[in-house]
């Protein structure tokens, strides 16, 4: 009888055990990472680096758009989608999976784009808002590139040091440190009648449920490099900009990010924690980002609806700045203006950031009842 006991036991632990091991396993949502164009992970260390040490998550990394289907995608909560490759253009089929995907709610896409500098950048540009068109997204990477002549690495304004200034609805997104968005496009949105519109880096959001993350200091500026001109913003406008920013979607619970640079590969990714002697939070600033995308951390913005708030900008049209580069970290710039251009140079702080994994107290529950139901089992049977 002690030895039915002790077998019945034992296997209440097995079975236990599986059900704690089988959620842990089970509860990590699936990130897919789209790295168009890149020949292989290991070319990406930025790439590697994430894939390890962000671990709460299941990731699947593809190298095609080609190879990105339906049913790739359809058990992932989030995808995040960088054009390595500035010739490789997002296949149809990437595009038409990615929608069905999209509307079945519940997702995150992560987009990122680029600058229009001149080197090729510009190629990215399209590609980026192709994806956000497809899915219904008001937010543009519009045809310029941003600089900052304050917040920036090594006394580079195209080198900029990025605010990450959330909406009070995300701060949770925050950290203490700029992160690097080297060469970066600029933000805009588009009204559902087709009107392009700026997203300064600060004051009113232009349009409802659309959310700023980043953005550049005041002495922030738009620079032009190859056709066609920006849609919402002149070249040599002045001021603080978006460069990157989300959309919620409450009827479906869907959230599109744009950022206009990229987590990885480009120039120089934002994923670095130093650059040019400045202190940066971009490894903090991603992990953050993916969890969250991925449902893990902070919350989705509770929705706004339109209001009549008009929002009145004062530019200032007399500072010309012309900046001419090489992707070689060769680059001169001459800023004709009366203002004192000062450099900020951030000092490094340790900030450790406390990700809350998915509970697993559901399975632990059961594993519990089974225990339990075991041992009553076994009591009845011995007073047989």
């Amino acid at each position: 009888m002690r030895l039915r006991l002790l077998s019945i036991a034992l296997l209440s632990m097995i079975i236990f055990s599986i059900a704690i091991t089988g959620v842990s396993t089970a509860q990590k949502p699936k990130v897919v990472f789209l790295a168009d164009g890149l020949l292989s992970v290991e070319d990406a260390p930025a790439l590697v680096e994430i894939t390890k040490t962000i671990t709460e998550v299941e990731w699947k990394v593809i190298l095609d758009s080609n190879e990105l289907t339906y049913d790739v995608l359809k058990d992932a909560v989030m995808l995040i989608y960088v054009q390595v490759d500035i010739d490789k253009a997002i296949s149809d089929t990437a595009i038409e999976a990615i929608k069905k995907w999209f509307a079945e709610g519940g997702k995150t896409l992560w987009v990122t784009g680029d600058s229009d500098y001149k080197g090729g950048d510009f190629k990215r540009i399209p590609n980026a808002n192709k994806v956000l068109e497809a899915v219904g997204s008001h937010l543009r990477n519009d045809h310029a590139e941003a600089v900052d002549r304050e917040s920036n690495c090594g006394g580079k304004s195209y080198r900029v040091a990025a605010i990450i200034d959330p909406n009070p609805a995300l701060s949770f997104l925050k950290v203490d440190k700029p992160v690097l968005f080297h060469g970066p496009g600029v933000v805009a949105v588009v009204t559902d009648t087709g009107e392009w519109k700026p997203y300064y880096g600060k004051g009113d959001e232009p349009l409802p449920n659309v959310y700023r993350i980043a953005r550049t200091s005041d002495k922030g500026a738009i620079s032009e490099f190859v056709e066609p001109l920006p849609s919402a913003y002149d070249p040599g406008d002045e001021g603080s900009f978006t460069l990157m920013a989300a959309e919620y979607f409450p009827d479906k619970d869907n959230l599109v990010i744009l950022s206009v640079e990229a987590p990885i590969d480009h120039y120089a990714p934002m994923w670095k924690s130093e650059y040019h002697g400045v202190a940066l939070a971009g490894p903090e600033f991603v992990k953050k980002v993916i969890l969250w995308g991925a449902r893990l951390y902070g919350s989705m913005p509770k929705p706004t609806t339109p209001t009549a708030t008009t929002v009145t900008v004062t530019e200032t049209k007399t500072v010309t700045t012309t900046i001419t580069e090489t992707k070689t970290e060769v680059k001169t710039e001459t800023v004709t203006t009366t203002e004192t251009v000062t450099t900020t140079t951030v000092s490094p702080t340790t900030v450790t950031t406390t990700v809350t994994e998915v509970p697993t107290m559901p399975m632990i529950g059961l594993g519990v009842v089974i225990v339990i139901l075991v041992i009553i089992i076994a009591f009845l049977a011995m007073k047989k």
